[in-house]
């Protein structure tokens, strides 16, 4: 049967053609379909000329499955139930019942941000839920975002295909650590930013920083001592030394929250930055998706380790 000729077919015949199979009987099947049974004899009729074959057959007073019909009753039945799934309605989703995975895709300065408040957020929601954080870098988020349910960092050129909203804007701060002797009661100018030894966070490992590109237009340059992956590791180290290092100032402030750092105004006039939340058009409307980018927002809107 070619697949032109299998679509010609009333799906409610296939459903009459299960009955019809699973009671071997006309009027058993017409029962179950509350139709007359004159109504499911045309239907057999039309079922033998589209297959081509009697399906019933007579057996003393009663009637058999044909070998075809033999054959079609556990594939028929099976197809049936996948149909009747399929046509379902998406189910309510409730958090606080069954056991739901989430999964985000983000540098480590979404981790430092959101990852601690929005898990104590579905805790207290979805309590038997987790919540799954992979690291990546900016440069590589895009190529991530069918592994995961959200992906969120700073993308400059993301397809407009996708959904995103803007999360946060943040601008750049610098962190020493407290009791750093070149800062003690001294505002961070230019020439003692300039004077320190830096390390420097490189997402992706390749190109010059936004602050390098801005200094060297003027001429100017700063002492890059380490460089690091990731803030969090930069933070540590500076908290024990007395390099300075650049970054997000959300993520400072995250960092000095529990480490002995001091959070400074970055002395060039550097634009900021949007913190985005992107996901796929694919799973937009789905409910619980909907739900988890309601609790990121209520993260971000309570300023939880978001101050400043």
């Amino acid at each position: 049967m070619n697949s032109i000729h299998a679509m010609s077919i009333d799906p409610r015949l296939l459903q009459w053609l299960d009955l019809l199979l699973q009671e071997a009987s006309v009027s058993r099947a017409a029962l179950h379909a509350d139709v007359t049974q004159s109504a499911m004899s045309h239907a057999l009729r039309r079922l033998r000329a589209h297959f081509a074959d009697p399906l019933l057959v007579r057996a003393g007073r009663g009637m058999t499955l044909s070998a075809r019909a033999q054959a079609l009753k556990g594939p028929l039945r099976e197809a049936l139930l996948q149909l009747h799934k399929v046509a379902q309605p998406d189910p309510v989703f409730h958090p606080a019942k069954g056991a739901h995975a989430f999964h985000l895709v983000m540098p480590d300065y979404g981790d430092m941000v959101l990852a601690t408040p929005l898990m104590a957020r579905l805790s207290r929601l979805a309590p038997h839920s987790s919540l799954h954080c992979q690291q990546t870098s900016d440069h590589d988020l895009l190529a991530t975002l069918g592994q995961a349910d959200l992906v969120i960092g700073r993308f400059e050129q993301a397809p407009q295909s996708l959904h995103q909203r803007v999360l946060w804007h943040d601008e750049f701060a610098v962190v020493s650590r407290s009791g750093h002797p070149g800062l003690q009661r001294r505002k961070l100018s230019l020439p003692i930013y300039l004077a320190q030894a830096h390390v420097q966070v490189r997402l992706t490992g390749v190109g010059s920083s936004a602050i390098d590109l801005h200094l060297a237009a003027q001429g100017l340059r700063r002492h890059i001592a380490c460089t690091f992956a990731q803030f969090a590791s930069a933070g540590r180290l500076v908290a024990h030394s007395d390099l300075l290092c650049t970054m997000p100032r959300r993520v400072a402030q995250a960092l000095a929250a529990d480490l002995p750092l001091r959070v400074h105004a970055l002395p060039l006039p550097l634009p900021g930055h949007d913190v985005k939340m992107l996901r796929s058009p694919a799973v937009h409307r789905e409910a619980r998706h909907a739900w988890l980018r309601e609790q990121v927002m209520a993260v971000v809107k309570e300023g939880r380790g978001l101050k400043g």
